[in-house]
């Protein structure tokens, strides 16, 4: 928790530190699923930007309706491809560090029949999504994109989520 605490304190004190930086919430998360998904970005010319995200998941394990992933570290790169009303449609390219735990098997007299098992894998995936930045700096962005997990297959799932409605100031 403390590596946790830590990164989130680095990426605001980095915001703070210069202009045309952004941080985000990712509002669906915090509201729907329990979990933490704070952004970071940094705009490198009119079209294109990087950015790093830090999930974590408050969900409890038991809950049917949540992420796979416990811990996920996600720099990404944006390109905007056009002005569509107030907002910017932008492509993304991102690469996810995800860590988290498989669900144990159980049988139908409820003896388990495989244990739980902890997982790390790294995903490459595709995102598209729209961000508007007021005059005021404020931000709201929707994402959408999914990521295949490269090296732990059998363990960790195939494929991972990249879905938000974030909101955030830029600096």
């Amino acid at each position: 928790m403390k590596k946790h605490i830590f990164v989130v304190v680095l990426l605001a004190g980095l915001s703070m530190s210069a202009q045309n930086h952004q941080v985000k919430v990712d509002l669906l998360d915090i509201l729907l699923l329990r979990s933490l998904d704070v952004a970071y970005e940094k705009p490198l010319n009119d079209e294109a930007s990087v950015g790093v995200s830090v999930f974590v998941n408050f969900e409890p394990r038991e809950n049917d309706f949540r992420y796979n992933e416990d811990f996920q570290i996600t720099p990404y790169f944006r390109q905007k491809f056009t002005k569509k009303g107030k907002f910017d449609v932008f492509g993304e390219l991102f690469g996810s560090l995800n860590f988290g735990e498989t669900d144990e098997e159980k049988d139908d007299a409820g003896m388990i029949t495989e244990e739980a098992e902890n997982y790390t894998d790294f995903a490459l995936g595709l995102g598209l999504g729209a961000q508007h930045i007021s005059k005021n700096g404020y931000i709201f962005e929707v994402n959408v994109g999914i990521g295949r997990n490269l090296f732990n297959t059998k363990v960790a799932p195939n494929f991972i989520p990249r879905v938000g409605l974030s909101v955030g100031k830029q600096f």
